[in-house]
């Protein structure tokens, strides 16, 4: 698990001072992103809870998204996508509502030490899985919006599910090596095989992944631009890529900073290290929410079957003929009509 190291003042700057590998870790170690601990303080024991009940919800939302993508609603590639990234979501908050019950407890000892270490295991790579597969949705839905459609429907059927094993391969491959450079090789301080794992991991996560998911939205925003200039419905699909990379970007500003503050400057970050991880929890729960407002239809009745929701918030106007098109919009609208309300 990770180390509890504190920071040590003298005239020549700051040190960052790590105790023996030896000694017990602390049960409220971070320890998802890396085996150091920048704080020795531990959070408030309500923040516990508030992370219990923030990752229950998230995993009864990302549930509902995995049942209705995965067999009730059609698949189309952005619905594979979108799957794969609940299935991340669900397998980080699961690994956090496991650290909370035992932080919340302060369950000690050999056993609550090995539940630990499997759900850093399985909470870094869900992780660096769910960043690594917003760079493809993005991309995806920018080449389709900018493809014609006729060149659009000749890609592979089966890209998306090849692109979505070959990163969950990724994200196996960057955790079993981040867990051996720091839990075989040895946990101490920057400078070690853990110290540049961890900063080979911040590199991954954030210089590469951010630039690589908010150029293509760029390009979806002026896409919409032009769509709203000439006055056609924004399609929803595009939204929601918007949505969810924009709830990852802002919620991971308070994690890009803990991490490029020590790893460039090796200062500690001006906040809790629970803040980052709060924040990681609100962006793993908030997908579920952003589907449902993005298909939700608001000329409906108020409750409405998720099915349908869910489905709507996959709508591509980019496609012509797509599911949920014009045509078939103004033809529900008619057949919705009361008797005789035409002129």
């Amino acid at each position: 698990m990770a180390g509890n190291c504190s920071w040590e003042t003298h005239p020549g700057g700051r040190d960052k001072v790590c105790p023996d590998a030896r000694e017990a870790p602390e049960p409220h170690s971070r320890g998802f992103l890396s085996f150091e601990q920048i704080s020795e303080l531990p959070p408030p024991a309500v923040v516990n809870y508030i992370f219990l009940l923030l990752c229950v919800c998230g995993l009864v939302g990302n549930g509902l998204v995995l049942w209705f993508f995965g067999f009730s609603i059609k698949r189309t590639p952005f619905s594979v996508y979108f799957l794969h990234l609940a299935a991340a979501d669900a397998g980080y908050l699961c690994s956090k509502a496991v650290f909370s019950v035992l932080n919340a407890g302060a369950f000690r000892g050999p056993f609550a030490d090995y539940v630990r270490a499997a759900c850093r295991l399985l909470g870094l790579c869900t992780f660096v899985a769910g960043v690594s597969l917003l760079p493809a949705i993005s991309s995806e839905r920018c080449a389709a919006v900018l493809v014609p459609g006729r060149r659009w429907r000749r890609r592979p059927r089966r890209l998306s599910a090849v692109v979505c094993a070959l990163l969950w391969s990724l994200s196996l491959l960057v955790t079993a090596l981040h867990n051996y450079s720091c839990a075989v090789r040895g946990r101490r301080a920057p400078g070690t095989a853990c110290g540049r794992a961890d900063a080979l991991l911040g590199l991954l996560l954030f210089p590469v992944s951010c630039p690589l998911m908010a150029l293509p939205c760029l390009g979806l925003v002026v896409h919409e631009g032009c769509r709203a200039r000439r006055r056609q419905r924004p399609a929803e699909l595009s939204r929601v890529v918007l949505a969810v990379v924009s709830v990852f970007l802002v919620s991971s500003i308070y994690l890009g900073i803990d991490w490029f503050l020590f790893w460039a400057f090796r200062i500690p970050a001006p906040f809790p290290e629970y803040v980052t991880d709060l924040c990681i929890c609100i962006n793993s729960s908030a997908k579920p929410a952003v589907y449902f407002l993005a298909g939700r239809d608001r000329s409906q009745r108020l409750w409405e079957p998720l099915r349908a929701v869910f489905q709507r918030a996959l709508r591509d106007g980019a496609e012509p003929g797509g599911p949920g098109g014009g045509a078939p919009r103004a033809l529900t609208t008619e057949m919705r009509s009361p008797p005789g309300s035409a002129s």
